[in-house]
């Protein structure tokens, strides 16, 4: 029975060291001023799925609000009381795995591993002006085993797709 009990801990102890990792996302602000102001304001007119699949949660939904966060972390989300015509943005979700926090806490490499790739175009009228793609993962190590934890990479695609469009300007 002791032995049975010294088993568990020890692979407690090695789930719990196996599960904590560095975060791939850069620290949060501790400011708590107002987003800054930006003169370009940007709209997200379009989110499709291109994959051809059903999911059973919302990605054209939860991409659009990843993408109007990161706009407004910015200061460059549109509102219809700005003065200029605002860019657009049209993105895409190309590949999506919801993955499971149980699969990833069973220790096996990729398995239960959630995967978004999302690729978007920044455009002033029809004349397209920058394109990015993102592709994000979360996997045992980086928040795995949290339940719900695939949420996270809608927020960090939409985030690093803004990143990459806005950079040029």
């Amino acid at each position: 029975m002791k032995s049975i009990i010294r088993v568990l801990a020890c692979c407690l102890v090695l789930l719990s060291l196996c599960a904590c990792g560095s975060s791939k996302e850069p620290a949060a602000s501790t400011a708590t001023g107002p987003p800054p102001n930006s003169p370009t304001k940007i709209r997200v007119v379009d989110v499709s799925n291109s994959t051809g699949e059903l999911f059973d949660v919302d990605v054209i939904g939860l991409l659009w609000s990843g993408l109007d966060d990161a706009l407004k972390k910015r200061g460059m989300f549109w509102t219809p009381d700005s003065p200029n015509p605002p860019l657009t943005i049209e993105a895409q979700v190309v590949k999506y795995r919801k993955g499971s926090a149980v699969a990833r806490g069973m220790l096996v490499p990729y398995w239960g591993n959630t995967v978004l790739v999302a690729k978007c175009e920044l455009k002033e009228g029809d004349r397209v002006i920058a394109s990015a793609e993102s592709k994000q993962s979360v996997s045992l190590g980086h928040g795995g085993i949290a339940i719900g934890g695939w949420r996270k990479v809608f927020s960090a695609v939409g985030e690093e797709l803004v990143s990459k469009v806005v950079r040029p300007m």
